[in-house]
């Protein structure tokens, strides 16, 4: 006979916790609100736009994906040897719905920028800019970088 003495005290049932927490969270604990915070990073770029650099034989280029952006939202500045691209997004939504008469009005501001450093100087006068079908283009000649170099006396 293997049964035991029901007054016997009994040895505590090992838990694994790995296995408890998998189980939690497999219960879906918090409904939804995970998959909506993974749905809002993952469709929403807080690195900025994608940005390419590569040289041709006697250029550098820098182009930048901006689909959607205006012309006049775009901002290009030359620091030393970098680039520095920003665009500025401002959209205004109005919608009266027909039937039930409710006015929304919805107004949306966008910051996203990128700093790309080259490996050349910069020649502000023989740099240029396009924009065409959503892509900017930077590009310029290739001049070697100048050190700035101090010297000990």
């Amino acid at each position: 006979m293997d049964s035991k003495d029901p007054r016997e005290p009994q040895q505590p049932k090992r838990r694994n916790l790995m296995n408890d927490l998998d189980a939690f969270f497999q219960s879906n604990p918090f409904g939804d609100v995970l998959k909506s915070i993974d749905d809002f990073f993952s469709n929403h770029s807080f690195t900025g736009f994608p940005v390419r650099l590569y040289d041709t034989n006697d250029e550098w280029v820098v182009e930048a994906e901006l689909p959607g952006a205006d012309r006049d939202s775009i901002r290009i500045e030359l620091l030393g040897d970098k680039v520095k691209i920003a665009v500025d997004n401002d959209v205004e939504m109005e919608s009266q719905h027909q039937e039930t008469g409710v006015y929304s009005h919805e107004r949306r501001f966008d910051h996203a920028e990128r700093v790309v450093t080259l490996p050349y100087s910069i020649n502000r006068a023989r740099t240029q800019a396009s924009y065409t079908n959503g892509i900017l283009k930077i590009h310029g000649p290739k001049s070697p970088k100048t050190g700035h170099n101090l010297s000990i006396d």
